[in-house]
């Protein structure tokens, strides 16, 4: 906890840039960068445009077993802008904005990397994180192709998270 709230200002400055600037699915350029730019500079080694998308990417810090992998999204959605209050007020109207919190799933995921990676470096534990930067959540099935690509054949978990009124492990 010690390691994300050292984190928790620059990643959540992160989250409201991408909330700002929001972007629809495969068109991301601008939210995939943020969160490239920050885990390169945390460590972790960036391979762009995985699969074949422009804005898809993974962020790898660690060489050996197991191989966490942990997924971030930062898709908006069209028609959605909205200010952030509790009433119906677009920023644009017709303009994209983020539906169910995206701005927060990748920068918050992006944090949780590089507090797990800091964790275990200072532990010396043995293991593999990984960070894939999944465009198009939203109707555009981004982790689709990503898992076509082979992109996830030797990771042994995969983690992500949502906004819900509950929690929940999916075995698959």
């Amino acid at each position: 906890l010690a390691r994300v709230a050292a984190h928790a200002g620059r990643f959540g400055a992160i989250s409201r840039r991408i909330l700002d600037s929001p972007e629809l699915g495969y068109h991301e350029q601008h939210s995939s960068a943020l969160l490239r730019d920050e885990l390169r500079a945390n460590g972790f080694t960036i391979a762009d445009r995985v699969a074949g998308m422009p804005t898809a990417f993974s962020a790898t810090w660690g060489s050996s077993k197991p191989v966490i992998g942990i997924l971030g999204e930062f898709d908006a959605l069209p028609a959605l802008s909205q200010k952030d209050l509790p009433t119906q007020q677009p920023v644009a109207a017709g303009a994209p904005g983020h539906g169910c919190g995206h701005n927060l799933l990748g920068s918050g995921a992006a944090l949780a990397a590089v507090a797990v990676k800091e964790e275990m470096e200072a532990r010396g534990i043995q293991g593999t994180i990984r960070f894939y930067g999944t465009p198009a959540e939203e109707g555009g099935g981004g982790k689709i192709y990503m898992i076509h690509a082979g992109l996830f054949r030797d990771v042994d978990v995969v983690l992500t998270w949502h906004p819900s009124d509950g929690n929940r492990v999916n075995l698959r």
